[in-house]
This record gives C-alpha cells, structure tokens and sequence, in this order.
C-alpha cells in the first residue's frame, strides 16, 4: 500500500513539473535563507557557554555621571577588581585584561607580528576555561615579563621545538620569558587573545599609574562564590566606589557607579564605550530572527497555495477511486502523503544550498558558521519536524475536503466552499507581496543612508592618507626623523604624527576650561605641528601650533563645537586647566573624528603626547601609488629593519567604522531579492492555475470578440489589486522601521519616499 502511494506521488509530481518545481523551488530556498539565518542567530546566542563557572563569572560595568552627560564602559583603573576581592569574601578572585595589543615578537633575526596580545592576571586559568596545552596553569603568568603564546604564533615563533624557557622580545623593548602554550579561544568567546603576558609586567612600567588615580583603561571580571546573591553585591558597590575614587568627585556633580554583567550577556548587552572586542547587537539579531520567519512564511504560504489550487484539479481522480472502491482514509493519506513527500524534497535540496552557501553567508557575517555541529541539535530536528507540519496542512484540504464528496459530485466538480478558499488564498499572496515590499524599502533605506554617510562632508580630506601604525617605543621615539625621509619620498605632500586616527573617536579627559568651576569631559587627540596641513582641516580662528613658538608646547588647539558649548563669542587666548593652565591659541573648524551615530562634540588638540604618538598619517600625491609606498617602505626600513611595516589606506579605516550596516545591508538586499523571487514565482505558479482553470473562458470571450489586450487586463486586474492592497499594508510598517532605525545616526537622511515610489513602481513589473 505504502508503495502505491509512492508510485503515485512521483507521478503526479512528474505530471506537474512546473507547478512540482516552483512548489520545492520555492521551499527549498526559504528554508536555506531561514536555516542560514538560525545558525547565525545560535551562533550569537551561544557566546561564553563554553566556560564551566559561566553562571559565576561577571564583568564590572561602571557608569560615569557628570554634569554633560552619562559614559557606559567595562573599562576602570587598575585596582578595581583587586580591591572588589580583598573586601567582599563573597568574590572569589578577579582577572583583569588591557586593551588588546598590537606589536610584534622577536626571537633571533625572527619577527612575528602579533594583534590581540593581552596583559593578564594569573587568576585567568581558574576562572575561565581556556586550556593550557604546556605549562602550569597556576604559575604560568605569575611573575612579571612572563608570556603564554596561543598554539599558532608558538609555531610560527618556534616551530615543534619546546618553547617554554625561551626568551622572546615584545616590541623591540621587553624581554619575556615563554611560560606555557594556550589553545586558541573558541570562536564565540568574547574575549580574544594570540598572546597573554603577565599583569605584574605592567607595574614595572613606571610611565604607568596603576593605582586609583591611574588610567582608566582595565578590563575586570570576577568570580562570585557559589552562594553569592549578585543584587545583594551590587548594593555593596556604591559605598565602595564612594570610598576608592567617588569622594574625589564630590564637588564636581560628577561619580562613578558600577554594576555587574554576566558574562553570557557581554556579546548581546553590551554595545559600551571602549569594548574590549566588537560586540553583537541583540536588535540585529532581532531583525535577522523576523527575517527568518518572514522568509519561511513566503515559502510555506506558496507551498501552501499551489498545492491546495492544484488539488481541486484532481477532483475526477477522487471520485474515480472512491468509485473503485478507495476509502477515504486511504485518499486522506495519499493526498497528505504527497504533500508531505515534495516538503520533505524541498528540505533536502535545501539543505545541500546550506552547505554550498553557508561559508559564504558566514563571511558576510563575519562568523565562521557550521550546520552538522551538537549546538545546532535543535534546528537539524526542529526543521524537519516543521517541514512535516507544512505538508500536513498544505495537504489537508485535499485530504480532508475532496475526500469528503460523495462520488457523484466530485465527478461532476461540484465543490462547494471552493470561492471561499481562493479568498484566503489571495489573502496569503497579500500577505506574501506586504512583507517583500517591506523588506525592500527598508534595504533601500538602509542603503541611502550609508551612501549619505559616505558622500556628506566630513570636514577633512579622506582621499589620498596612509595610515602608518607605529609599534615599540624606540621607534615612536625616532619618528621626527622618519618625517624628514618621508617628506624627501617622491609624491608625499606632508606627514603627521597623532595618538589616534580619526573615524573611530578619541579619547576623553576631565578639564575645567576658564570661567567654570567643575571640570568637563572633553575629546581629546595629541598631535604634532603638521597635523592641520595633513588632515586638511581649516582654522576659523586664532593659529596653528608653530615651532617658532616655544610656548605652543602647551598651549591648545580646540574644536568649533567646544567654542559653542561653552558660550564662548572668541576662544583665542583663554585658558583650560588640566594640570597647568593651558592658552588656547586657535579653533579649528568641527569635523567628524567620531562615526556618523555621533553628534560632534567638544575637543581639544594637544603637542604632548601621554606615551608618544601612535600613528603617521602620510598624504600623497594621487598617480604611482605603488612607487609611493615603496619609497616609504624604504623610509621605514632604513630607521628599523625590525619594526614591522603596517600601513593602510584611510578609507578602509573609514569603512570599517561602518561595516557592520554594510553587512547588514547587503544581507537584507540578498534576502529581499529572494522574498521577491519565491513570492513572484507562487504568484506565477497561481497566475497559471488561473488560467488553465478558465482556458474555456478565454474562448468563448474570443469568440464573442474580445481581444487579446482585453484578455490580459482580465487576468492581471485581480493580481494588480493584490499588489496594490499589499503596498498599503507595507508602506506604513516600513514607515515605522524606517523612523525606529534612523534614530540610531546623529545625522540621518530625509523622509525618501522616492524609496516607497519605486518599490510600488517595481513590484508591478
């Protein structure tokens, strides 16, 4: 019996081709783009799981209040977590991490560039679970000018031969002892790390404050006691910031406050100033989750269609074997048997498109995705299960309605309840046609608004700039004598040195500008005297830093936006104290050193940098790029051979700020064309129906003398005014996601609703 239905379900397929194709077509590419979807989202939900005290391990969180404003960051001074132990028994012990580092490690005539290279505490092998593949895990990071190299840069370094007891040098400056071999950290780990160097190094440092006072640049987690109550902890930490660093604050209106994070949140939660690594976004996932479902509802509502528009044509067949004597379980089994045989093939097709795609999509992403994994259990049952369920109910009309006729009216195709279905059949393709339009304005959106991003006037050149990254001190210290190299280099207009390159956002300090009596958080970047010409920034009052004057060394250089926010009608010769009083001698016209997501906000230029410059920033002369960076290479090599060579081009550095909305966007783009496509082929697949369905219709209209033109306004009427409802149903969702996600730019596009025109003009066509 079983066999019979088979044969029968093939054939029927076989006898159907096109409508068999666009049904598994149509299927088989929802459930690709949704299962492609769902792994990304398993993906980002299952950061930090892999640690065996996850439910124990917290990140400090602290919130810094003043008068302008509020800052949210993980970052805070050194002794923060160290203290947090010392007084609260009920915190088992703390690690702590710097910001992750780039620089390059030495051994012999050998350099091995390195990025992610992090100082930590020896604590970080009891509380998290990275294993140390050599080494002892207690002693391993105990002393200072200790390193734990991660298993590749240990064999690029060393090759099989043992490293530990090797001395290796850090940056042209430090000697570290190798003392262990750590195996790389998963993917979904929120903290990333090629090489760990000892905590204890840093307070051999004396340019470093490691104290309450100090920089507040330290990443801190802790590990609670099994019988700990978090909320009970976090009540504790006010009066603990009040007494380390808050009572310096008092009068200022400005304080420091802190919470606790676990650590299964960091990748999802988080999103704060000065993120040890990029963080997910949980609305991104949110998106990529309605996405996924919208996608597989296109599907399945196809499937759903053209099966049950399709079955109605079978109607002499089920009279024919009722009349032989079929049973209408038998009819109920064949017909649910059929539909769940195509789903179950358009399951299968898709998940050889996962397999092809799924690399792909995972580096659109940026995740390097995998489908046959334990973590995606749950989706390679759910699926399938799901895809049973569809072809259950695609298949039930025919199942349970036809089989219900008696034989003699089946056979003459008197089918009842027929108009009735067919209203919730158009009602599906509105349905269907709403969410694709939706998504196509609002990938259109999205798109203008990186365009304008891209296009709007930064208030600088970005065209034409080298980004040169400096490493080791040594180096840094002999920087004015590789701009004079530079400068001798043909096609090279101008260099500059600086502390931070602009795009990603500088860092804040606390001054207290003339006039005022509490001290405000300002921008700041260090510069040299050729920053201005380099940059191509314009001064709009006062002068630039000179060498002529040997005052400018501290004098200061600040932005518009400071001048305006402090009421100032000139800013030329007064004065903002951090430390000494410092002249202003010029302001410079605003520009965007943050990303487009931030208004432009106060800042101050300085001569003197904390712990020398970072960066050189080279402009050149558009022609013979290549003979440009040969002859800065060249520069470079001549004043250290050992210091590696890391440049990039400006607007790589500016793309990357916006990478993630590039992402975003062309993966809603691919999928709204998909949307489209599967809902325009079901579409077709019933247009076709339709048409065979009134083929005598057509002929008698022809015979009464109606043309061709008239024929088609006839067919296409009906689905003309699908499209047209669906564009009323569309327009005002994709109004609200356009008004929600243009919150998230300080400077955003206008209303385009030339976006909502040509998207109602194309879903015609």
């Amino acid at each position: 019996m079983i066999r019979n239905y088979v044969i029968t379900a093939v054939r029927n397929l076989l006898r159907n081709p096109v409508y068999s194709l666009i049904n598994v077509f149509g299927l088989s590419i929802g459930i690709t783009c949704s299962l492609m979807i769902l792994i990304y989202i398993k993906h980002e939900t299952g950061y930090d799981e892999f640690h065996e005290k996850k439910d124990r391990l917290y990140r400090m969180v602290f919130e810094m209040v003043d008068p302008e404003g509020r800052t949210v960051t993980p970052q805070m001074t050194a002794p923060a977590g160290q203290d947090l132990v010392a007084e609260f028994p009920e915190v088992v012990r703390c690690t702590r991490f710097t910001w992750p580092r780039s620089g390059y490690f030495s051994s012999g005539d050998l350099s091995i560039a390195a990025k992610d290279v992090q100082y930590t505490d020896s604590s970080i092998f009891d509380m998290f679970s990275f294993r140390l593949l050599a080494g002892d895990p207690h002693k391993a990071l105990t002393e200072p000018y200790s390193v734990v190299l991660g298993e590749e840069l240990a064999g690029k370094l060393f090759g099989k031969s043992d490293p530990l007891g090797k001395v290796l040098k850090w940056n042209n400056s430090e000697d570290l002892v190798v003392t262990g071999i750590v195996e790389s950290p998963p993917p979904t780990s929120s903290i990333r790390f090629n090489a760990l160097i000892s905590f204890s190094t840093l307070y051999k440092d004396d340019r470093l404050y490691m104290d309450w006072n100090g920089g507040m640049q330290y990443y801190h987690f802790i590990e609670l006691s099994p019988e700990c109550s978090v909320a009970g902890l976090e009540g504790k930490l006010p009066d603990f910031m009040q007494r380390h660093i808050n009572y310096i604050y008092k009068d200022t209106g400005a304080s420091i406050n802190a919470f606790l994070q676990n650590i299964r949140k960091i990748h999802l939660n988080s999103g704060f100033a000065g993120e040890m690594e990029a963080t997910g976004s949980k609305s991104a996932l949110i998106v990529f989750s309605a996405i996924a479902l919208f996608i597989l509802m296109i599907a399945c509502i196809n499937f759903m269609n053209l099966t049950t528009a399709r079955s109605t044509r079978r109607a002499r067949e089920v009279g024919m074997r009722k009349v032989l004597g079929a049973a209408r379980t038998h009819l109920v089994r064949q017909f649910l048997g059929e539909s769940v045989l195509m789903g179950l093939l358009g399951l299968v097709i898709g998940l050889i498109l996962v397999e092809i795609f799924l690399p792909g999509f995972g580096r659109m992403v940026g995740r390097d995705l995998e489908l046959y994994k334990a973590a995606n259990l749950d989706l390679l049952i759910g699926i399938p299960v799901f895809v049973i369920l569809v072809g259950i109910l695609a298949g039930s009309y025919p199942a349970f309605y036809l089989s219900a006729f008696r034989p003699v009216r089946v056979l003459k195709g008197i089918l009842s309840g027929q108009n009735s279905y067919a209203g919730l059949r158009n009602s599906l393709v509105l349905v269907q046609f709403a969410i694709s339009i939706a998504l196509i304005i609002c990938t259109l959106m999205l798109f203008s608004q990186l365009d304008y991003m891209r296009s709007k006037d930064l208030g600088y050149d970005a065209n034409n700039l080298l980004v040169l990254k400096m490493t080791s001190d040594p180096f840094k210290a002999k920087y004015g004598i590789l701009k004079e190299k530079l400068s001798a280099v043909p096609g090279v207009i101008s260099c500059s040195a600086t502390s931070e390159v602009p795009g990603k956002g500088f860092t804040r300090n606390g001054y207290r500008p003339e006039g005022f009596e509490n001290y405000l958080m300002f921008h700041a970047v260090d510069v040299d005297y050729d920053y201005i010409k380099t940059m191509g920034l314009t001064l709009v009052e006062g002068r630039n830093f000179s060498e002529e004057f040997s005052g400018d060394r501290d004098a200061y250089l600040v932005n518009e936006e400071l001048r305006r926010h402090l009421n100032w009608g000139t800013a030329t010769d007064k004065t903002i104290f951090r430390g000494m009083k410092h002249r202003i001698i010029g302001v410079v016209k605003d520009f965007h050193f943050a990303s487009m997501h931030e208004q432009i906000e106060p800042l101050v230029f300085t001569l003197q940098p904390y712990m020398g410059f970072d960066y050189l920033l080279v402009r050149y002369r558009s022609g013979n790029t290549a003979a440009v960076l040969s002859g800065i290479e060249e520069a470079w090599e001549s004043i250290d051979q050992g210091e590696p060579f890391e440049f990039s081009f400006y607007d790589e550095v500016f793309d990357e700020v916006y990478k993630s909305e590039r992402k975003l966007s062309s993966i809603l783009l691919y999928i709204a064309v998909l949307a489209i496509l599967i809902a325009s082929s079901g579409l077709f697949g019933l247009a076709l129906y339709n048409t065979e369905v009134r083929i005598k219709e057509v002929g008698i209209r022809k015979v009464f003398g109606s043309t061709v033109r008239e024929v088609v306004l006839l067919f296409s009427g009906k689905f003309t005014r699908w499209v047209l409802a669906a564009n009323i149903f569309a327009w005002p969702v994709a109004y609200i996601i356009f008004r929600q996600t243009i919150r998230m730019y300080a400077y955003r596009i206008d209303f385009p609703l030339w976006i909502f025109l040509a998207t109602s003009a194309g879903a015609y066509l």
